[in-house]
């Protein structure tokens, strides 16, 4: 089913989408203000569009969802009484974001906002391939070498630790990439009146148990963003097309953005007509790899392209379930933001017909819904197919083997293509992905203190085989450094006389 994620750009603690910054909103000096009359506006803000956009309140599948929502509301509102400063403020939100243990509820700060300040006791660490906390970076002077494993803090086992004071603030924290992702906040500490940061630690270093006193100093940027690339091995941008020595054609897909006009938009287009220009030499190569390390999402029209030129437009259409079809959450706010994408897209020569259709449909049926007071609408699973050219010559009957070399920032639309290719024959390799909950597309609103934004789901899944909050299991896991591009070539090289093991 072709649909768009909008994804908003997310802050440090957020599940963000390829290439967003790893740090808060760095711009300016915190302003003198009523912060806890700021945290009580926004929450109540806040709650109140997740109760009139959201799907989840009306979902009779989700009875408990409301239930859940008041519990985080009213944590937060206990909170919000505690501010005193603009950290409380920010660590308060993302407590009740990570409540909803949803990557597609968002809170973002803009730019402008005030900046968290950071400390960290001269080291960093993060999740080794054995899931084992693990120093990663340090300074000259710190008090344990690369390698050490994290025991335990003030009496507190390693593992708790983490999910006290950075899964609490996430969410998501079940899944191994979320917490191969975050592990690396451990030991920054920026000011979360919520948690108490170690003082003392334990690490196994060469056998033996060596405990530290921990001596917490500044860290700013760009140090901060240079040591927490090292422990959570964030894959830098490529979207594009290679050939490598032995003709396996290798295509790089680190966004899914569905903007026609934007970096991604631009690099992804001219990389599909080189397949569909290549489309015999595509298909007599020894072996193609889909890469979406990196890959946060975006729409998912072009994971529909690239299927169709790869296994022909009769298997993808037979692929897509008919058992599977959404509900939008019929709103004045969710008609909008669907409004607008069709008029942004009206505008671009470079829009997709698929898509704009797509738009207009749900522009429609939202509208009539919402003038019937209907809180659901079920988008037509039987739409009449949009007339566009055929994707590509019809496919050859060899198809050679397909990977999809995925990682942990594998989320949304980007899940939705592995769900479709590996459908159509694809092999995951790689490491597990992230996973996403049934409800989907982003409607982002501005917060009343002009701090933040909020990103809202509009729809829900209905059948989609994948679960909520299922990672895609690759058949063939690396557990080596996945920023390590030539190492990965000569890895997936080795697959293909085992692919069928």
């Amino acid at each position: 089913m072709i649909g768009t994620a909008m994804m908003i750009g997310a802050a440090m603690w957020q599940s963000a989408p390829a290439g967003s910054a790893p740090v808060e909103a760095p711009s300016a000096p915190v302003a003198a203000r009523d912060w806890a009359a700021a945290t009580r506006h926004d929450l109540q803000a806040f709650h109140a569009l997740i109760q009139a956009d959201h799907a989840g309140p009306v979902n009779p599948l989700d009875p408990p969802f409301n239930a859940r929502e008041g519990a985080a509301l009213a944590l937060a509102q206990r909170r919000a009484a505690q501010v005193r400063d603009y950290a409380g403020y920010f660590w308060t939100m993302r407590g009740y974001v990570a409540s909803f243990d949803d990557g597609h509820v968002q809170f973002s700060t803009l730019k402008g906002s005030p900046m968290l300040t950071a400390q960290w006791p001269g080291f960093l660490t993060g999740l080794d391939a054995r899931g084992r906390q693990v120093v990663m970076t340090r300074t000259d002077d710190a008090p344990v070498p690369l390698g050490a494993e994290l025991v335990a803090c003030d009496g507190v086992a390693a593992d708790p630790l983490l999910a006290r004071n950075v899964g609490a603030f996430v969410g998501r924290w079940s899944l191994l990439a979320t917490r191969r992702s975050r592990a690396g906040r451990l030991f920054i500490d920026s000011a979360n009146p919520f948690i108490a940061r170690p003082t003392r630690c334990t690490f196994a270093v060469a056998g033996q148990a060596r405990t530290v006193s921990l001596a917490w100093r500044p860290l700013v940027d760009p140090e901060w963003s240079a040591r927490l690339d090292q422990t959570s091995y964030r894959q830098p941008g490529w979207i594009g097309a290679r050939a490598l020595a032995d003709g396996t054609r290798w295509f790089g897909m680190t966004s899914f953005d569905g903007d026609p006009d934007g970096p991604a938009g631009k690099a992804l287009r001219p990389m599909i007509a080189g397949m569909r220009d290549q489309h015999a030499a595509l298909l007599a190569a020894p072996a193609i790899v889909l890469d979406v390390r990196g890959n946060g999402g975006g729409s998912s029209q072009w994971s529909y392209d690239i299927a169709k030129l790869l296994w022909g437009d009769a298997a993808v259409a037979a692929a897509d379930d008919d058992r599977t079809y959404v509900e939008w959450r019929a709103s004045r706010d969710n008609l909008a933001t669907i409004e607008h994408y069709r008029d942004q897209w009206s505008k671009s020569p470079d829009a997709s017909a698929e898509s704009l259709a797509w738009a207009r449909r749900i522009s429609a049926g939202l509208s009539a819904a919402i003038a019937a007071g209907q809180p659901l609408w079920r988008e037509p699973a039987d739409a009449a197919p949009v007339a566009v050219p055929p994707s590509a010559a019809p496919v050859a009957a060899r198809i050679p083997p397909i990977y999809v070399l995925t990682d942990a920032a594998c989320a949304s639309a980007c899940l939705d293509a592995v769900d479709l290719w590996t459908k159509l024959g694809a092999i995951q390799v790689g490491q597990e992905t992230s996973a996403d909950t049934l409800y989907m597309d982003i409607g982002e609103y501005p917060l009343p203190s002009g701090i933040a934004e909020v990103g809202i789901p509009m729809k829900v899944y209905r059948g989609r085989a994948r679960g909520s909050n299922v990672p895609q299991v690759p058949r063939y896991r690396y557990d080596g450094d996945m920023r390590d591009t030539a190492a990965l070539e000569r890895w997936i090289a080795t697959l293909n006389g085992r692919r069928n093991g």
